[in-house]
């Protein structure tokens, strides 16, 4: 009898810290989804290559295998015509583009060719800079934070 229910509690601790990790994981998600729409939100109109509301599209299962792809190079370039406006390009900023495919490579390694517990812990290290990397790129972008350097006249 208590072994029966030992191994029912055990079984639902189970189920609840899966759906507790699960439950993260969504909000986790979401959170990162929410912060690339963000720094899209601050690129003006003409110079995005992919609309803010867009990123959402990342949360649709299989589909997101080749998206994640597309709003990774659609956001790089979306910075590099904003900062190239504003006159804050570096031709050397890859804008989040390294790091994002970065992420990208290292989850497909680990379902394919490597062990995941490899992969996967790497592959989050990178994520997690990647949305800081973002949230660097938005804060720069904010209305008002940039001000031009002054012209050198040359004194």
């Amino acid at each position: 009898m208590y072994r029966q229910h030992d191994r029912m509690l055990e079984q639902l601790f189970f189920v609840g810290v899966f759906a507790g990790g699960l439950v993260l994981a969504l909000i986790l998600v979401a959170s990162f989804v929410s912060a690339v729409g963000r720094v899209l939100r601050r690129v003006s109109p003409e110079h995005r290559r992919m609309e803010p509301a867009q990123v959402w599209l990342n949360l649709i299962p299989i589909f997101n295998f080749i998206w994640l792809t597309v709003t990774v190079e659609r956001v790089a370039e979306s910075l590099r015509n904003e900062f190239r406006e504003r006159g804050m390009d570096d031709p050397e900023e890859p804008y989040g583009r390294r790091y994002g495919l970065t992420v990208l490579v290292l989850l497909a390694t680990g379902c394919l060719f490597y062990p995941a517990f490899i992969c996967y812990p790497i592959a989050f290290c990178y994520w997690i800079a990647y949305w800081r990397q973002l949230n660097r790129y938005a804060e720069r972008l904010r209305s008002g934070a940039y001000v031009p350097p002054p012209v050198d006249e040359g004194w």
